[in-house]
This record gives structure tokens, sequence and C-alpha cells, in this order.
């Protein structure tokens, strides 16, 4: 071998044994800090459900009005449906227990009507619902400072429907959108401006629905819809900022529901929607709209209520917890209590501070063994998307067929709901 090719051949060599006492030292120098992120994550867990045991609580029901009175400091429900009629009771809840409050006059009976807080006249606006008979188009207030119900007369007002979609308006007012008439499914959207009603005609509306889970992060003024009852496909995600509805297309979603429950949850700064009816069959998961990402991740609680649909759900500002009451599966009606508890803080895990680096130095020792290679780790085998289920037809003995909850629901839309499954 010519003297010049062997100068070559070990200069290639020393630089490939240095080459590689700095790679290995840089894989020593990134272990401790990988470790550290997988032991931060370790701490994090997701929010899990928990049942109460409040004191007195309101007789099983279902398609009840709930949310939440800044004003009170508490939950106040009203109506819904149970085994032998419509209702029209109102209850309070604080926490540790329900109270039946008694009012001077009170809406008429009726289930799937809904209501919000207006926090520019601080009282709940009550509308629609369906009282056995008739689609309901009257329009009553809470007061929280008095306790008491109160009719309002206003010259306007949306439509008489069941199953309207009530919520917070990002300008503080109260909305109404959809809704369904006994013979079409409705798309006007309306706001109350503490004396009447006036119809709003944003540049974008959604498909014409009810029954719909809408819930607002107050803390950006989005409001979240997803899902329901329609003639044209409702399984989509929309938002509304205050001036237009924003069609949304998010990598995942949940499936597609009617009268599931959803409400703002601060901490986790997101739209939690949970339950459900899917062509007949009642939902029990819990998802979280993601505002940053525009897309809806799903909460695998360790605990979760059992599935359900038309429960009452809201945010209770004063416990800092997402409550969850009542509904309905196919065996009955519910009259249990649930809270959302957040997730336990992350605990830190310190950095550990790195060992100096010792400084190399050459060896002139002419070995020419190579460094063994570091065995690769093999990649993570990706999760598979879930295969979207196929949904069956409502029977007739479920607690939404025309026997038991005629009117509420348009039985004819629950049968529809299969061809809009994916």
């Amino acid at each position: 071998m010519p003297v010049e090719h062997l100068k070559s051949y070990w200069m290639k060599l020393t630089q490939i044994r240095r080459f590689g006492h700095v790679f290995v030292a840089l894989i020593c120098c990134c272990i401790p800090v990988a470790f550290a992120s997988s032991a931060a994550a370790a701490h994090f867990s997701l929010p899990d459900w928990s049942e109460l045991s409040p004191n007195n609580p309101p007789p099983a029901r279902s398609y009840l009005a709930m949310t939440y009175d800044p004003v009170s400091g508490k939950i106040i429900a009203f109506g819904g449906f149970d085994s032998t009629g419509y209702l029209n009771d109102t209850w309070s809840f604080d926490g540790t227990g329900w109270a039946q409050i008694s009012t001077q006059s009170a809406p008429p009976a009726r289930a799937a009507a809904q209501m919000t807080y207006d926090s520019v006249t601080q009282k709940i606006v009550l509308f629609g619902g369906y009282d056995g008979t008739n689609y309901l188009g009257d329009t009553w207030l809470w007061d929280g400072s008095t306790l008491q119900w109160t009719q309002a007369t206003p010259q306007h007002h949306p439509p008489a429907v069941t199953g309207p979609m009530l919520f917070p308006d990002p300008n503080g007012r109260a909305d109404v959108f959809g809704g369904f008439d006994g013979q079409f499914y409705q798309l006007t959207m309306w706001q109350w401006n503490g004396s009447d009603w006036t119809q709003l005609l944003p540049p974008t509306v959604p498909f014409a629905r009810a029954s719909a889970a809408v819930a607002t992060n107050t803390s950006t003024g989005q409001v979240v819809m997803f899902g329901g009852l329609a003639d044209v496909n409702p399984n989509n995600t929309w938002t509304y900022d205050g001036t237009t509805w924003t069609l949304q297309s998010p990598g995942v979603q949940p499936l597609l529901v009617y009268a599931a429950s959803a409400a703002f949850d601060p901490g986790l700064q997101g739209v939690v929607l949970f339950g459900g009816g899917s062509g007949g069959v009642d939902q029990n998961t819990t998802w979280l709209w993601d505002q940053v990402v525009a897309t809806w991740r799903h909460l695998s609680t360790v605990q979760s209520p059992p599935a359900r649909e038309g429960a009452g759900m809201s945010y209770d500002a004063a416990l800092h917890r997402v409550i969850l009451f009542g509904g309905q599966d196919n065996n009955g009606y519910f009259n249990d209590t649930w809270e959302l508890v957040p997730a336990p803080t992350p605990t830190p895990t310190p950095t550990p501070t790195p060992s100096p680096t010792a400084t190399l130095t050459p060896t002139p020792t002419p070995s020419v063994t190579p460094a063994p290679r570091a065995t690769p780790r093999p990649r993570p085998t990706p999760h598979p998307r879930p295969t979207p289920l196929m949904i069956p037809h409502l029977s007739d003995s479920s607690p939404t067929s025309g026997r038991r909850l005629d009117g509420i629901i348009p039985v004819n839309s629950i049968h529809s709901l299969s061809r809009f499954v994916d």
C-alpha cells in the first residue's frame, strides 16, 4: 500500500473515532433531558367525572332546561319530562344539595326548552319547548335576586319551536338559533335585548337543526355548536364570533349526536360535550373543543356518568366545576348529579444539573476497532383511527319514540340519522 494512502487511512480512522466519541457524548447529554420530559408528562392526568350525593335531588327527568345564575350563585333547573308527564318546577343547586323554589308564577309545564344567562340584564332567559300538544314560543325571565319568574311580553319573537339552541352572545346578550316547529327545522337567529327579540342576519348560518349541543367560550367569545337533528346533514361543527358563523373542519369529532349536553369549562379552556343520543343509542363519551387547534379531543375519563340524552349541564362558577344532572336512556330517567373534576396540577420535575463534560484527549493508540453503532429505537406504532360506528335505527320502545315523547324530538329525523354517518 503506498504511504500516502496509508496516512490518509489513519487520518480518516482518527476522525471517525473522534466523531464517535462526540456522538456518544451528545446522546448521553440528551437522555436526561428526554427522561425529564417523559417524567413530567407522566404526572399529567385528564379531568375525571365524580358522582355527587347531594341532599334532596329533584325527581328523575330528562330534557330539562338548566344554567348557572351568577346573581344567586347557584345552578337553576326548570321543567322537563318524567315517566308521568311534563314538569314546571324550579330547582337550585348550591354544591351541597338541591332545593325546590316556590315561585308566585312559573312557565307552563314543558320539555326541550332552553335557557341561558343574559349578563346585560342579569337575568336568565327561557324560550321554547313542547307541552305535549303545542310548540311553545313564550319568553320567561328568571330574576336571581328575587327568585321569581316573570313572563315577558315582546312585540316580536322567534318561531314557536321545540329544541332551540340558547346561548350567550359574545356581547353578553341571549341568542337563540333554530329549533323544530312541528313541520320544519329552523335556521333563524334572534337576540334578546331586554324587552324584545331582534332577528339577527349573519352572512353565514349553520344548516337548520334542533337539539344541537351548544356553548359559549366566554374567555374568547366563541360559540361552538355540534350535531343535532336536521333534514340536511347536522354532522358538523360550527363556531360563531358575534358576526358570522364558520363551518369548521376538525380532524376528529364526536359521533353524531342529538340532545347532547355542553358547557364551557374555563379551567380546561374549552367547551365540554357529553353524551347524547345517536340513532336511538345513547352515548357516554366526553369531548373537549380545543379552539387553538380547532379540533375535538376525546377525554378518556376513568369514571363517567351512564350513557344518556337530554341531561342538563352547566359550569358552576362558584364551584369551578361542570355539573351534570338528569337525562334518560332506554331504561328510564335519571336524577343523579355529577361533576367534572379538574385534573391535578402537574408536579414540576426539577431539571437535573448536567455533569461537566471532560475535555477529550486524542488517544494515539493505533487501535482500529470501530465503536459499535447504537441500535436505533423502534418507532412507536401509531394508533389506528377508530372506525365510525354504524348507527342502528331507533326502536319504537325507546324513550324518544313518539309513544313517550311525541313532539319533543322529531322521530322521523332520529330514524334517518344513520345516513349522516361517514
